[in-house]
């Protein structure tokens, strides 16, 4: 029986491993940092006239399958099947559906099955790993991807910053990509980092020079990036961290407070916007966002409540209406809500936002009565969701896919807190009813408890 319970016990650890190099190449296969130099791609050429090496996008359908392999030959079939929340499959179910009605049926499959895997790959991981596991892989992922873009961006800035000749996007020349392969992804994968290295310490080193170079990094990468939304939605994250740990009140109530000051920053923003901007060094349009919104919305209209299908309705019928009417820099609608909309519509919104609001409440309520290490964890993981709904404001990638660093990051919380919620409370619920029958044994037994094993056992 040792011999069996010692077998087991190597078992797991060799499952666990496997599970942690899965789930970080899973992270860095969907982030796809050093995307100019794995995929051949020229920089200072259009990418439109250059083909890009395709490994990548194989080992993003490939992976999540083994992921979920591997789950379910250690923990088999129902525990993952049953672990997963229904809620975050409806939004993928609603984009896989509009394939019926898409501009482009191929495309809308081919990214909502993506999407459909991801999450499935998620919850098959975190049936191995413990949550405190999971997130000290993130924060190393942060911190690799942040130290890296430095390095780019100093030692290879042909690669590392945008050019005067740049074929992506010339008028930025002169800032920082880093390891991305726009400046606004470095922005936002900064504005995660400097939030998560400074208020979570015991995710990344026992070091603290370590960790003051990490935060050194991260800054680094934000200010020379210079993307105004990624600022702002670091000061918005940090000060709702200080109302989840301030307040004593519920998840509700701060679920409520959060979209109530997003609307009302909103609305702020609609009447103060020439002033707010000012502040900022951005032009009343936001460099030409407000004339793409408005393109966008007048499309949307069209077709609101289902949209143009997930996907095709950004690359194949927004782009090159916008690309007509505005100038070849305009690509997407550069807001994650609109993005939405026009690939799902109100529909899809409606849900994916409700999804977002349930999964964040019960975070924010686990961990406020959670002890201090399982309560960083669930507060670290509420917190990409809620920076991607402010990103969002200004970007398209945070809310709508799960490729690129928000996107990854917010459908991995989406996944990953219920799943756990629901671990801890069948564990919260073994350890009472172990309890329960431990306190029906006779009196011989409950003195012997230590050694006492059932007959089943054979001991």
């Amino acid at each position: 029986m040792n011999h069996l319970d010692a077998s087991r016990q190597v078992s797991g650890v060799v499952y666990r491993t496997l599970a942690r190099l899965l789930f970080i190449s899973l992270l860095l296969l969907f982030i796809y940092p050093f995307f100019l130099i794995v995929s051949g791609v020229d920089p200072s050429a259009p990418i439109e006239i250059q083909s890009e090496m395709k490994l990548v996008y194989y080992l993003q359908i490939v992976l999540p399958f083994l992921c979920v392999a591997i789950a379910m030959m250690y923990r088999g079939p129902d525990a993952l099947l049953l672990s997963l929340h229904c809620l975050i499959l409806i939004y993928p179910a609603v984009c896989l559906t509009s394939a019926i009605w898409s501009v482009d049926s191929y495309d809308t499959i081919k990214f909502a099955c993506l999407m459909v895997i991801y999450i499935l790959a998620i919850g098959a991981i975190c049936q191995l790993l413990d949550i405190e596991v999971l997130c000290k892989l993130i924060v190393r992922v942060l911190v690799f991807l942040m130290l890296a873009s430095v390095v780019m961006a100093v030692a290879f800035p042909r690669y590392g910053t945008h050019l005067i000749e740049d074929g992506i996007e010339g008028g930025h020349a002169g800032l920082w990509r880093g390891v991305f392969i726009h400046k606004n992804q470095l922005g936002a994968a900064a504005s995660v980092s400097v939030f998560v290295f400074l208020v979570f310490p015991r995710f990344i080193s026992t070091s603290l020079s370590f960790r003051l170079i990490c935060i050194a990094a991260a800054t680094a990468c934000l200010i020379f990036a210079q993307s105004a939304g990624s600022l702002v939605a670091l000061c918005v994250l940090l000060v709702f961290y200080c109302l989840i740990r301030a307040l004593p009140v519920s998840g509700n109530i701060l679920v409520l407070i959060v979209f109530g000051v997003s609307a009302l920053a909103f609305a702020a923003f609609e009447f103060f916007s020439a002033d707010f901007v000012a502040m900022v060094g951005r032009d009343v349009t936001l460099t030409g966002r407000t004339e793409i919104w408005r393109i966008v919305l007048n499309a949307i209209w069209q077709n609101p409540f289902l949209g143009y299908g997930y996907d095709a309705a950004t690359a194949n019928f927004i782009k090159p209406l916008l690309i007509g009417q505005v100038g070849p820099a305009a690509v997407d609608a550069h807001n994650g809500y609109l993005d939405v909309m026009l690939g799902t519509g109100f529909l899809g919104l409606t849900i994916l936002l409700y999804c977002i609001s349930s999964v964040t409440r019960d975070g924010i309520t686990r961990a406020k009565i959670s002890v201090e290490s399982k309560s960083d964890c669930f507060l670290l993981l509420v917190s990409f969701p809620m920076l991607s709904l402010f990103f969002s404001f200004f970007e398209v990638a945070a809310l709508s896919s799960v490729q690129g660093l928000l996107g990854a990051l917010t459908f991995l919380s989406l996944t990953a807190i219920p799943l756990y919620l629901r671990l801890d409370l069948r564990g919260y619920r073994s350890s009472a009813v172990s309890r329960r029958s431990a306190s029906r044994l006779p009196a011989t037994q409950k003195r012997g408890t230590s050694s006492w094993k059932p007959a089943t056992t054979g001991r």
